[in-house]
């Protein structure tokens, strides 16, 4: 292999001259590419390290954003009760009687004790302190020794509730107390989710895997988000992933959403030529445990157009999906979507992974990233709903929980990098990370958006 054959400017096919040649094509929402002018100024390091600048990112970022706080089978029935260990505090999430789903502030309003210390399925709120509680609406329940409360107007003293929002089969909660509209903030990402009928809300969470790391959050969403690393971090990947031809999409008027396109069914242009059935056999061998040797490219068709109807099959056969509606590109590519600040998702079929990241506590050079599973439902292949989160701490590999299959070497690999880049961020001198003016203009968009909200 050969990583330096990439410096002539941007490799050819473009995602978008590649899409115009599949054999079954793209729907409208990705023929289309957006870049914009973001300059090239340094990312101060004081974002990563300083706990100045984490205390600012949960006031004026976690205290005014919406986030996903949990999945709308997290509490499928009445009473079902969810808490969201935030960044800004400790929610929680109630299912109501009508569906509707409220969320509290996870404190008693007498001392403070939290209210709930895990998920689980309630008839009423009850602090285990002094047994103060209150109704799944939030109302007050029963003060204990109400007699010495007359100061108390109980009518009032209810739960302070937060704002709330659902798309997709996630559940948003915002703690800002006035927050900016839910809608406009997915800046029309439901819009070509539901024209496309990428339903993530018929998906269900099948997978839940919480690893800490030793960084920053910040550092560990940004090593998902661009393909940038796959040629020194997964060299094994580049036999069929066009990891320096990837598309990535930021809109001059959107600050929240930015997406990439990684195509699939072609080598890394930082390979040596590759004959098509080397990049084929590559490119399905997960779908195939006992041998990809045994799958030949049928007649006329591309590599991209034969993995693309290997992966039908495969949904066909393992998930009763009837995926012959879908393009090649919805079938092999890496569609991923960013919603700042922490969710990262993927549209299409080519893989049902979401990415969550969040601080671990008040520590700069702590993170949580959760990796989820989301998977439609299948008669033919039932899955249980996984709820609570296998939990790997720092030193533990991604091999500790099997349930993810094939990525688990994947993960480690990206792994090997996050400590290590966080060590060396607190070594750094100088003005700051230098960042490429395409290949991470996802990242810089969202540093950009970050600003704005530290300045607001």
């Amino acid at each position: 292999m050969d990583d330096g054959e990439c410096e002539e400017g941007r490799p050819s096919p473009t995602v978008q001259e590649l899409l115009a040649t599949d054999h079954v094509p793209p729907p409208d929402v990705l023929r289309s590419s957006s870049e914009v002018d973001l300059g090239h100024d340094p990312i101060p390091v004081e974002r990563y390290t300083d706990p100045r600048f984490a205390e600012l990112e949960t006031e004026k970022v976690w205290g005014e954003v919406w986030q996903m706080a949990c999945r709308d089978e997290d509490i499928p029935d009445h009473g079902d009760v969810h808490v969201y260990d935030g960044p800004a505090g400790s929610v929680i999430l109630v299912r109501q009687a009508d569906g509707a789903v409220k969320a509290f502030a996870n404190a008693c309003l007498h001392r403070g004790r939290r209210l709930c210390d895990q998920d689980g399925r309630h008839v009423h709120l009850r602090c285990p302190f002094h047994g103060f509680s209150w109704h799944l609406d939030g109302s007050l329940r029963k003060m204990t020794n109400a007699w010495d409360f007359e100061h108390v107007d109980e009518k009032s003293f209810s739960l302070p509730e937060f704002d709330v929002a659902r798309w997709g089969g996630f559940v948003f909660i915002n703690p800002s107390g006035s927050p900016e509209p839910f809608e406009p903030f997915l800046e029309g990402l439901d819009t070509d989710f539901e024209t496309r009928g990428w339903d993530l809300g018929e998906r269900r969470k099948v997978v839940y895997v919480r690893k800490h790391y030793p960084a920053n959050w910040k550092v560990a969403l940004e090593a998902f988000i661009e393909s940038f690393h796959v040629v020194a971090t997964h060299p094994s990947a580049m036999a069929y992933i066009g990891d320096a031809n990837a598309q990535y999409d930021v809109w001059p008027d959107r600050r929240h959403v930015t997406r990439m396109i990684v195509p699939r069914g072609m080598h890394s242009p930082h390979v040596g030529p590759l004959t098509d059935e080397m990049v084929f056999r590559a490119g399905i061998a997960p779908l195939h445990p006992d041998g990809a040797d045994k799958v030949d490219i049928p007649d006329g068709l591309s590599v991209r157009a034969a993995t693309a109807a290997d992966r039908r099959t495969f949904l066909k056969d393992n998930l009763d999906i009837e995926a012959d509606i879908y393009s090649d590109s919805e079938m092999i590519d890496t569609i991923q979507y960013h919603v700042f600040p922490n969710l990262v998702f993927w549209a299409g079929m080519g893989s049902f992974l979401v990415y969550r990241f969040l601080p671990d506590g008040k520590r700069p050079d702590r993170c949580i990233m959760d990796i989820m599973f989301l998977v439609p439902e299948s008669e033919k292949m039932p899955r249980k709903i996984v709820r609570e989160p296998t939990v790997l701490g720092i030193e533990d590999s991604h091999h500790d929980a099997p349930q993810l299959g094939g990525y688990c070497a994947v993960f480690d690999e990206d792994m090997s990098n996050i400590g290590a880049i966080q060590a060396g961020l607190e070594s750094f001198r100088g003005a700051g990370t230098t960042l490429g003016a395409y290949q991470e203009m996802r990242i810089r968009r969202f540093h950009k958006t970050l600003g704005e909200y530290i300045a607001q």
